[in-house]
């Protein structure tokens, strides 16, 4: 889900650079702007690699779901004020079910029968 809303934002970047180029925006802003729109996908998918990475550890795992989806709380409060409800929604579902993986998510203890 994360690489996919990553390349979904992602795939938008050459229209927003192009209308920024012709807007009537300071030449600053024109620089600026649009590599700042990659910012969410750069993030979705550092977040997939950390969860990626979390699913191959043993002990730890909650914790790093419980960071992530605490992220997402994060963006969600950005996408309900600058986006509305629909990114806000997306962001707020994402970071609920990190935090149910996080506690759906038992570390094995050494020694444990299975």
């Amino acid at each position: 889900m994360l690489i996919a809303i990553a390349a979904l934002h992602g795939s938008g970047y050459g229209y927003v650079a192009g209308t920024i180029a012709q807007s009537q925006l300071p030449a600053f802003l024109k620089r600026v702007l649009p590599p700042l729109y990659l910012y969410p996908s750069v993030l979705m998918g550092t977040l997939a690699a950390v969860v990626l990475l979390a699913l191959r550890q043993q002990e730890g795992r909650a914790f790093v779901f419980r960071v992530v989806s605490a992220i997402f709380d994060g963006n969600a409060v950005l996408g309900f004020a600058l986006g509305g409800i629909v990114p806000g929604g997306v962001l707020l579902l994402v970071a609920g079910l990190f935090w149910v993986i996080a506690h759906l998510v038992r570390p094995q203890r050494l020694g444990a029968a299975s």
